[in-house]
């Protein structure tokens, strides 16, 4: 016998009684009213929206749970450099991959731009004028663990703005005070209209209202809040153009005040890989016949965030294994170049960004911030990594220095080929 959780639509299409109708009813009534269901008191034309809590939604919360512990235990035995490298290349992963479930071109070069400006924006108080680059600080944001949550519907106007307003055509520009007056209608792949957003701009700013206060409510679990409430964003549909990246980054958004950043920054590329299955999760949920119940909806992102959680930890188990394997190497280097403490600081650095991202190079800034002293005293110590052979120069002005032949080959066979590579010193 099949135990498993149906929907209520399945249950009525599996019904072969002459009561159907009835019984669908009764059931519907039963869930929205029974003990385990949250519900939201938003009212819709589906229904009620709610959530029922079956075995399945109270496993992957507590996989999810437990994930988190052990993503926060390898992130915090990452460097804080190589976490940063670590959240701009993630932010600039998420801005690719949410741009491109709209059909948005955007190239990754573009995307690491758009980071980079924004962080030096975000540093030195300028505005940028980079493509995606205020998309891209709204994301920086979320690393202030307190980042503001939208308290009102014009907060939300505000993310829009700044996630895709430089992005949409004239004419699907917001044509109310805040939203959209017109009506819209979401077509899908093959030109058939799948969904229709709420009408009236009245009606889309109460739902957005009761969306900010069901996001932070405390009668219903925070991550199914935050989940329902994305649903609700994107059934209400409140603009013409560019929904579902906002709906995104607000999901982050609520998510990140309880899961870790590099989770939270895993999400999108997640869901790239698998929008059929989150589209479905929609048009699921929209089918009248569930009447507003939201619990597999839920089970598919939660679905998602372990996904990004199992990929997540896969992928900081090989960074941390690295980070032992250059602690080795910086001793035996130490010890075989007599170089000074700063000195192996400095190449400690070097071996995280080759690590990270071999295109990178090392500023003198960051060589100085790596051992808290001046520019001119990284100076001296660059100056023995470059006598032993173990960087090599990429920039004259600022000066840069990024890791040489022999350190790589080190690096990744354990073997010393320095004597075969001393054109490097150069």
């Amino acid at each position: 016998m099949d135990m498993r959780y149906k929907s209520l639509a399945r249950a009525f299409h599996a019904d072969r009684t002459n009561d159907v109708f009835n019984n669908h009813a009764k059931l519907a009534r039963q869930r929205l009213e029974a003990d385990s269901t949250f519900r939201t008191g938003i009212v819709t034309p589906l229904g009620e929206l709610f959530a029922t809590t079956p075995r399945e939604t109270s496993m992957l919360t507590e996989k999810i749970l437990l994930a988190e512990r052990r993503v926060s235990r390898l992130w915090n035995q990452i460097p804080g450099v190589m976490r940063w490298d670590y959240i701009r290349h993630s932010i600039s992963e998420e801005l690719f991959a949410t741009n491109e479930m709209e059909g948005v071109r955007s190239t990754r070069k573009e995307t690491r731009e758009a980071v980079d400006a924004a962080d030096k924006a975000r540093k030195d108080g300028d505005v940028s004028k980079a493509r995606f680059s205020e998309f891209a600080k709204l994301y920086l944001n979320l690393t202030d663990k307190d980042s503001a949550l939208p308290v009102g519907i014009a907060d939300i106007r505000d993310i829009y703005d700044k996630v895709v307003l430089d992005e949409i055509d004239e004419h699907d520009k917001p044509d109310g005070e805040l939203f959209r007056k017109g009506d819209v209608e979401i077509q899908g792949p093959h030109g058939l209209a799948i969904h229709n957003g709420v009408k009236g701009e009245g009606n889309i700013g109460a739902l957005l209202t009761s969306m900010i206060h069901l996001a932070t409510s405390d009668e219903i679990p925070r991550l199914q809040s935050a989940i329902i409430s994305h649903f609700l964003f994107e059934y209400v549909h409140p603009f013409y153009d560019g929904n579902g990246r906002t709906g995104r980054y607000l999901l982050a958004l609520y998510l990140n005040h309880d899961l870790t950043m590099p989770t939270v920054l895993s999400l999108s590329r997640i869901i790239a890989e698998n929008k059929n299955a989150y589209y479905k999760a929609f048009t699921e949920a929209e089918d009248k016949l569930n009447c507003g119940e939201l619990t597999f909806f839920v089970n598919t992102i939660l679905g998602f965030i372990h996904k990004a959680q199992n990929e997540l930890i896969d992928e900081l188990e090989v960074r941390v294994d690295q980070l032992d394997k250059g602690r080795t190497v910086c001793d035996r280097l130490e010890h075989k170049h007599g170089l000074s403490a700063k000195a192996v600081s400095i190449l400690y650095g070097v071996i995280q960004e080759e690590m990270f991202d071999s295109t990178k190079s090392m500023t003198l800034n960051d060589a100085a911030y790596h051992i808290r002293l001046s520019k001119q005293s990284a100076r001296k110590y660059i100056e023995e990594l470059l006598e032993a052979g173990l960087v090599v120069q990429s920039g004259k002005r600022p000066l840069k220095i990024r890791a040489s032949a022999s350190l790589k080959s080190i690096f990744e066979t354990g073997t010393d080929k320095d004597a075969e590579e001393r054109g490097d010193k150069r």
